[in-house]
């Protein structure tokens, strides 16, 4: 079986799309979904023995959303640092995850920038799109003090 979603940070955080949800949770024991879809009404997989967090992104939102991805972004890190496994996901894993992705990865110290965390997420999965607010999103978040 082919799997569709990655693993973020050493075995214990997960992200991919709507469709990988049932299989993280399976095949990885993930403890806690964080949900980035404005669009759900319920966890991908309503039979899944784990946390349920929704944070509303929009894919195309035209404002920036940098306190919804930073509520997402603490979700994750928290989860990870209690010791759960945690798996987050959008729509098809691309933009709002990939966002997250890079703000998770900045935020646990694995790397120092925006663009830097990137080209780690894109190298981990490559279908990693960050829209342009998304990453204006990013910048507000981390790059406060800098002038960018």
């Amino acid at each position: 079986m082919e799997k569709n979603y990655q693993s973020l940070l050493e075995d214990k955080i997960f992200f991919g799309g709507t469709a990988d949800v049932k299989d993280m949770v399976k095949n990885e024991g993930v403890e806690v979904i964080v949900d980035l879809r404005g669009e759900a009404t319920e966890c991908a997989d309503p039979t899944a023995n784990a946390e349920w967090i929704q944070v509303p992104l929009g894919d195309n939102a035209e404002a920036p959303q940098d306190q919804l991805l930073q509520q997402a972004i603490n979700h994750v890190v928290e989860a990870y640092n209690s010791g759960k496994k945690v798996g987050f996901h959008c729509g098809g894993g691309g933009g709002r995850a990939g966002a997250v992705a890079v703000g998770t990865l900045i935020t646990l110290g694995k790397s120092q920038t925006i663009d830097e965390a990137e080209a780690i997420a894109k190298s981990i999965r490559p279908k990693v799109n960050i829209k342009p607010p998304q990453r204006e999103a990013l910048e507000k978040i981390f790059n406060k003090g800098f002038n960018s």
